[in-house]
């Protein structure tokens, strides 16, 4: 519906204006790539006069279109900006936006592991433990499984044990089908055995050891796994998290399949 005395043209604009506002640009950078949508291509001096920007916010908002491309710079004297087509400058704002909220929920599954720390000691403990101990087969292999399925970006798995590559295989293949980046390692005897062929990342497993590391997070070590009663160590700690996730690349651990 137009407003009274305004042509539609406008009115138009001031929605489509808006819109970009919402979907996290600043007003200058909506009003500059506005101006931009319109003409082939246009000076700052032009966009200034013609979007009615400061001189000092021009270049801010023309690099904030350029860093998420939705226009380019043909660089000269003066340099002139063009607007990459509609389609093309939404769909480039649209997986920004997708990368942002994966990064925000990361940062919450973060801050949950801080708070609970918090809680814990608000609750009285002086020292609060750097490792979490799930005792039995069962919870052993139900928790692997619920990681990896609760897996939003990455999963390295190095597996010598065939129990428990039989038991996760398929939330592997799950995780990525879906889009996880998954990497396995495991012994040359079972690289043959097992059906992983639809996994990219499958690498030849020399070392004794049955660890899962999951988005960069969480870790997960198991002992006990030829027994019948296994146990596993669940952690959050960086350090070891990074100590793990480098013999999925070292030689001596592990070597291309």
């Amino acid at each position: 519906m137009s407003k009274v005395g305004k042509p539609s043209y406008e009115v138009l604009k001031d929605n489509v204006r808006s819109a970009l506002k919402a979907l996290g640009l600043t007003s200058s950078a909506a009003s500059a790539f506005l101006t931009l949508i319109t003409r082939p291509s246009a000076s700052a001096t032009t966009i200034c006069n013609e979007a009615g920007i400061p001189d000092s916010k021009v270049y801010y908002a023309l690099e904030e279109l350029q860093s998420k491309g939705m226009i380019t710079v043909q660089h000269g004297t003066p340099n002139l900006y063009k607007a990459v087509s509609p389609k093309e400058a939404l769909s480039r704002l649209k997986d920004q936006l997708t990368q942002d909220h994966e990064e925000k929920l990361h940062r919450a599954d973060d801050v949950v592991q801080m708070l609970e720390t918090l809680h814990l000691r608000a609750q009285g403990s002086d020292e609060v433990e750097l490792a979490y101990i799930i005792k039995g087969t069962g919870n052993v292999l139900e928790k692997m499984k619920n990681l990896i399925q609760d897996a939003k970006r990455e999963i390295v798995a190095l597996i010598c044990s065939p129990k428990i590559l039989q038991e996760i295989r398929e939330p592997l293949l799950k995780a990525d089908a879906r889009g996880v980046s998954v990497g396995l390692a495991i012994p040359s005897s079972q690289i043959k055995k097992t059906p992983i062929k639809e996994l990219r990342q499958v690498r030849h497993l020399h070392c004794e050891c049955c660890i899962l590391a999951v988005d960069e997070r969480i870790l997960l070590t198991v002992s006990n796994w030829t027994s019948s009663e296994m146990h596993a160590m669940m952690t959050q700690d960086r350090s070891l998290i990074t100590m793990a996730l480098q013999n999925f690349t070292n030689p001596a651990c592990c070597t291309k399949a």
